[in-house]
C-alpha cells in the first residue's frame, strides 16, 4: 500500500469517528466547536504551498548519509518519507537531485516534525541563489 492510500484510510477512519463524535454533540457544542476548527483553517503555518512529487534526497547527519524520497516540498521545507525518521529538532545538511545532469542542489534543515511516515524539514539560510533554484524546480513539479 503506497503512502498516499494509507493516509487516505487513515483519513476516512478518523473523519468517521470525528463526525460520529459530533452528533453526540448538541447544538451549541456543534456552533462552538465549528467556530474553532474555522480558526484553525485560516490560520495557515505555512508560508507556502507545498508541491507534492517524488524526490530523491540525500541526507548527511552526524557523519552519516541517507538516502530517500522527499514526498512534498515548498520554498520553506520539505517532508521526507523515511521508516526511521530523525528527532526533532535534529540538524540536516539535504542534497536535492534537480535533474538527470546531476545537478543538485545543498540545503540545511531541520527536522520540525517526525512520525512514523516520515518527517517535516525546514529549510535554514536559504540564499537567494538557492531560493531561485527552489522556485525553478516548485515550477517543473506537475
Amino acid at each position: 500500500m503506497s503512502l498516499s492510500e494509507i493516509k487516505f484510510q487513515k483519513y476516512n477512519i478518523y473523519m468517521t469517528k470525528l463526525f460520529n463524535l459530533i452528533l453526540t454533540l448538541n447544538p451549541e457544542e456543534q456552533r462552538f466547536l465549528l467556530k474553532k476548527v474555522e480558526n484553525l483553517i485560516l490560520t495557515e503555518k505555512r508560508s507556502s504551498a507545498r508541491k507534492v512529487c517524488r524526490l530523491p534526497v540525500k541526507y548527511f547527519y552526524c557523519d552519516r548519509v541517507f538516502n530517500h524520497i522527499i514526498v512534498n516540498i515548498s520554498r520553506d521545507g520539505c517532508f521526507i518519507e523515511a521508516k526511521k525518521p530523525l528527532s526533532v529538532g535534529a540538524k540536516v545538511m539535504l542534497q536535492i537531485q534537480l535533474d538527470s545532469d546531476d545537478e543538485s542542489i545543498r540545503i540545511k534543515g531541520e527536522v520540525a516534525n517526525a512520525n512514523r511516515m516520515g518527517m517535516g524539514i525546514e529549510f535554514e539560510e536559504v540564499s537567494s541563489d538557492l531560493l531561485e533554484k527552489l522556485g525553478n524546480l516548485l515550477y517543473r513539479i506537475i
